[in-house]
């Protein structure tokens, strides 16, 4: 039925357990180019109140300035690729010193750039049909399955991310953990079976996991 052994029982106890959940408060959709691919690089393995911080401090500062591709471009070539220019960068971008991250969005932006990809609704209709191994994999050093998962999510498509939130509810619905890809196929047959978005079971899931104590 899935990537791992998963009996129909398990799978059923997964959908009471979601039906259970309470409906999200906000939803993961980003309109804005430039954001998703700030958020692509800064909102993975780092604290959720740092990333608003930075997002919030783009917003204020930066978005007029920074608005678009050509924009960003320019601002990464203005200063060297070396841990002192990319960190000058991440104090204007985001009034932080997460140096590594602006040098994975360097890769990132190089990426969409080879695939004709630079504005909003191009990258929307990239990541309608964008698959992983085929698109993806490999091509942007440091950015893994699960970041995929998250950009194509942001624009609308119907999946999950199998981040620590959503390994950690599955582990504790079932008294065992899967692979990330049987985590985003099961949850996609989950949302499903209960009636709703993928992206939005996602959600779901964040808030009641941040909510635990």
């Amino acid at each position: 039925m899935f990537g791992t052994k998963l009996s129909d029982l398990d799978f059923q106890r997964l959908v009471i357990r979601c039906r259970s959940l309470p409906s999200a408060k906000g939803n993961y959709l980003v309109h804005d180019y430039v954001e998703n691919l700030l958020r692509t690089v800064l909102d993975f393995q780092m604290r959720v109140t740092t990333v608003e911080r930075a997002i919030d401090h783009y917003h204020q500062r930066d978005q007029k300035e920074i608005a678009n591709f050509t924009a960003l471009k320019n601002l990464l070539a203005t200063y060297p690729d070396t841990r002192e220019g990319n960190q000058q960068i991440a104090q204007y971008l985001w009034g932080n010193n997460h140096w590594t991250r602006v040098e994975l969005l360097r890769r990132l932006v190089a990426y969409f750039e080879t695939q004709g990809v630079t504005t909003q609704e191009q990258l929307k209709q990239w990541a309608s049909k964008a698959d992983f191994e085929r698109d993806f994999k490999g091509q942007v050093k440091g950015a893994g399955f699960a970041i995929f998962q998250w950009l194509v999510m942001r624009q609308g498509v119907e999946t999950v991310k199998p981040d620590i939130w959503i390994r950690r509810f599955i582990q504790d619905a079932l008294s065992y953990s899967v692979s990330d890809e049987t985590a985003v196929e099961l949850l996609e047959k989950v949302a499903q079976e209960i009636g709703v978005k993928a992206y939005e079971l996602d959600w779901r899931i964040w808030e009641y996991q941040r909510g635990l104590p």
